[in-house]
């Protein structure tokens, strides 16, 4: 199946500066690359780390692209995982620096490439970075092809018009937005592949890119979230249960988002320091995974709204970031998407409730924000109700998650 992402890359992509791919493991990451690399017109060549041959061959010091240089040709190459290696950006650098004009260059990996601090060599200015996620319901079921790059404005437009018809979330939901387990769709596969993908996040990875030893408490701590998910987290608990230090907790957490095992979202606050400090929520990658079916429901939700936020900002459309909304009363809204640091869209889910959320009301209106959506699991919902001066969209996630990416 193409992805979406595949074809912008290809229509869009300016051709001076290298793709980092990032995103979780088995995502489809490799498979894109390979697909871009069979399509490219003066072909080239796949490298990947994890392979000895090819790992021996990147350290040789050999020139990599000897089989594919031709007199006005660009091929391309491809390395993947990568940042496993040993100091990878400054090997990077130097070779981009020495090839980048004969060669398109693409760097793939399950770890977050642009936080890691293997190498004190800068990449910046030298690649745009691109966040691959799970199938979504937009990337399945959303607008015409025709309509993909619209400015999310328009995009907006489309929704709140009411031409978007419903689609069925459930298989979705339930398998998770994975390529193999959402293809396959079957039950007992699903949970055998989400055991064999947390195994091999919290043993193979953790083991190639961290110094944790005590990777049986790590196992716990992701026992622990489960049903924690969609509710602000206390490290303080965690330590507890866990019978570790603080700092400990802390540096995990950060691990498994680092793994693309869990991402965190930040409450939203004028004052960014004031916000750091306090709870966040976790949610999974894989939604799958969460048992509870209102909080799965929410990361279900949420994982959209972070894809939209990663594409649309790598795209160049904004900077869109997502948080959620809490004050001292513990009033709360599920999501807030900034745009440009402006309040741009509010999103409170429920499972069943078609009543809009008091918390929604009382935010919209202090927050000056006209995007107002509530979501809820039950099907063929949309209706607009007034809120104040302004309109709450009451809808089923069938239907909103389509205008989304």
């Amino acid at each position: 199946m193409n992805r979406r992402l595949l074809t912008w890359l290809k229509n869009n992509h300016p051709p001076g500066k290298m793709i980092l791919l990032a995103g979780p493991r088995q995502v489809g990451k490799t498979t894109i690359a390979q697909m871009a690399l069979e399509s490219w017109p003066d072909k080239g060549v796949y490298l990947n780390w994890d392979i000895a041959g090819h790992r021996k061959r990147i350290l040789s010091g050999e020139d990599l692209l000897a089989d594919w240089r031709r007199p006005a040709k660009r091929p391309m190459i491809v390395f993947d995982e990568l940042h496993k290696m040993r100091r990878f950006k400054s090997w990077l650098k130097g070779f981009y620096d020495e090839f980048s004009k004969e060669t398109a260059v693409w760097v793939t990996g399950s770890g977050r490439l642009d936080l890691y601090q293997k190498g004190s060599d800068s990449l910046l200015g030298r690649y745009f970075l691109y966040r691959m996620h799970p199938f979504s319901l937009g990337e399945l079921h959303g607008l015409k092809k025709e309509d993909d790059l619209l400015d999310p404005e328009q995009r907006w437009k489309i929704f709140i018009n009411g031409d978007l018809k419903g689609a069925d979330i459930e298989p979705l939901l339930t398998f998770g937005g994975f390529p193999e387990p959402y293809l396959k769709q079957e039950k007992s596969f699903h949970s055998r592949w989400i055991r064999s993908r947390r195994e091999l996040i919290t043993h193979e990875d953790v083991r190639d890119l961290t110094r944790i030893e005590d990777v049986d408490r790590l196992e716990h701590l992701v026992r622990l979230l489960n049903p924690r998910v969609a509710s602000p987290l206390s490290i303080n608990s965690l330590r507890e249960d866990l019978d570790v230090a603080f700092e400990t907790v802390r540096g995990w957490l950060y691990t498994l988002e680092r793994l693309y095992y869990i991402f965190a979202v930040a409450p939203y606050s004028h004052c960014l320091q004031r916000a750091l400090k306090r709870e966040k929520k976790y949610y999974y990658w894989d939604w799958s995974e969460v048992k509870d079916g209102s909080a799965r429901l929410e990361n279900f939700i949420m994982s959209h709204l972070l894809k939209t936020c990663h594409t649309w900002s790598d795209f160049g459309l904004g900077e869109f970031k997502l948080w959620y909304i809490r004050d001292r009363e513990k009033r709360e809204v599920d999501a807030l998407i900034t745009r440009d640091n402006q309040p741009w869209l509010m999103v409170e889910v429920k499972l069943n409730d078609l009543n809009v959320s008091k918390s929604l009301q009382r935010f919209a209106g202090l927050l000056n924000c006209n995007k107002i959506v509530q979501v809820v699991g039950s099907d063929n919902v949309y209706r607009q109700v007034r809120v104040g001066q302004q309109i709450c969209h009451l809808v089923s996630a069938g239907i909103f998650l389509k205008w989304l990416e």
